[in-house]
């Protein structure tokens, strides 16, 4: 059963983040619309790919606007969040260098994201 069949009264989003922190908002706005869907009831999964599995190598704290703290907020929040092994390995990210929560696996994952989803947003 999928994340969103423990409840049949709660509805499973699935956030796909592609682009990297600091290219555009992207990685914010996601991550924002994470958090939000959850604190509405909403099982949230996010799958980071391509340059968004840059987003899980920000573990320090920035004088600014900071992808990786919404990203640990939306963990303690309890979003599923999971990235792409192959993107991680070309990109030389190693799971002792990402934020902690955070499950390498295949695209296959994202592919049961999908099956049970019921809303499924690209950023």
């Amino acid at each position: 059963m999928g994340q969103g069949d423990n409840n049949m009264n709660t509805k499973t989003l699935t956030i796909l983040l592609i682009k990297g922190p600091y290219v555009s908002e992207a990685a914010d706005i996601a991550l924002k619309t994470a958090i939000k869907a959850k604190c509405q009831g909403y099982n949230v999964n996010i799958f980071l790919y391509l340059d968004g599995t840059w987003v899980s190598h920000l573990t320090d704290d920035k004088t600014f606007n900071n992808s990786g703290d919404w990203l640990k907020r939306a963990i303690r929040k309890e979003v599923n969040v999971k990235m792409c092994e192959r993107c991680s390995h070309a990109r030389d990210l190693k799971k002792e260098d990402i934020i902690e929560g955070i499950e390498i696996s295949g695209t296959y994952q994202f592919v049961d994201f999908l099956k049970n989803s019921y809303k499924v947003l690209t950023f």
